[in-house]
């Protein structure tokens, strides 16, 4: 069965999708929504672990780990974030030759199998006993082509149990629709929150546009203050509503809020 053939119909699954779509609308982090659902994602796919792996600037990054107590997050910080950054390339050619263009998963029964290239073999067996790993599945994310891979998800099982196929792709399928919309294949980077163009920034007032454009411009504050005949201080007061209107934090926060892609 081809990947983009495959339906979800599980409603629960697809109220799922729409809760969490709503909320990241709202401005709500992804990450931080995924993590208050671990219990669904857990339940749905009969998993003890599910580990989301992105690619980041042509680096894995471990994008989210959804467990009921932080195990593999703590063998992740013991045995690999110790270690130098795990090449993307590298990675996709360790399941490559595993994912044909009708191959849905493969299956894991080591570690050496994901990390090869950044853990020895007697590490990668190291972490998978501690981890108490039995068997694990892994499933392509794709980009809206359904041809890039944009990342992988895996699901992790400690004990032997029947695996069903079909669970794991209805949640594999939610990731990839939650994820989706917030990965830029450009800059190979995954947005935690919704970030829209605003060129016209119709938040802000004719003084806060001057301002945020020579802040993206990159001049100083104390530049920006001399050319705009104000002070600091008022400077810094336009600033704050500024992020606030933006629901940002900084400089480049506002940047991406203003300049990246849905």
């Amino acid at each position: 069965m081809r990947v983009e053939q495959m339906m979800i119909t599980d409603n629960e699954i697809l109220h799922k999708i729409i809760e969490i779509q709503g909320c990241v609308i709202q401005g709500r982090s992804m990450k931080a929504l995924l993590h208050h659902n671990i219990n669904f994602y857990i339940k749905k796919s009969d998993a003890d672990i599910i580990t989301i792996y992105m690619n980041e600037h042509e680096q894995v990054k471990i994008e989210c780990v959804l467990e009921e107590h932080r195990h593999f997050a703590h063998l992740v910080k013991k045995y690999i974030l110790s270690k130098k950054k795990l090449d993307w390339s590298t990675f996709v050619n360790n399941c490559a030759s595993r994912f044909s263009s009708n191959t849905r998963y493969f299956q894991i029964n080591e570690m050496h199998q994901l990390f090869k290239g950044l853990l020895s073999p007697k590490e990668s067996q190291e972490f998978g006993s501690e981890l108490q790993m039995k068997e694990a599945v892994l499933m392509p994310i794709y980009a809206f082509d359904l041809k890039e891979k944009i990342g992988y998800v895996c699901f992790i099982f400690k004990m032997e149990k029947e695996i069903d196929i079909d669970k794991l792709e209805s949640m594999r399928i939610l990731f990839q629709t939650l994820l989706q919309p917030l990965y830029d294949t450009n800059y190979n980077v995954t947005y935690t929150k919704c970030a829209r163009i605003d060129e016209n920034m119709g938040l802000l007032t004719d003084q806060e546009k001057r301002i945020v454009r020579k802040v993206l411009g990159g001049e100083s504050y104390p530049q920006i203050a001399e050319k705009l005949g104000i002070s600091i201080n008022t400077l810094k007061t336009h600033m704050r509503h500024i992020f606030n209107k933006y629901n940002v934090t900084s400089k480049i926060e506002l940047h991406n809020k203003l300049n990246a892609p849905l």
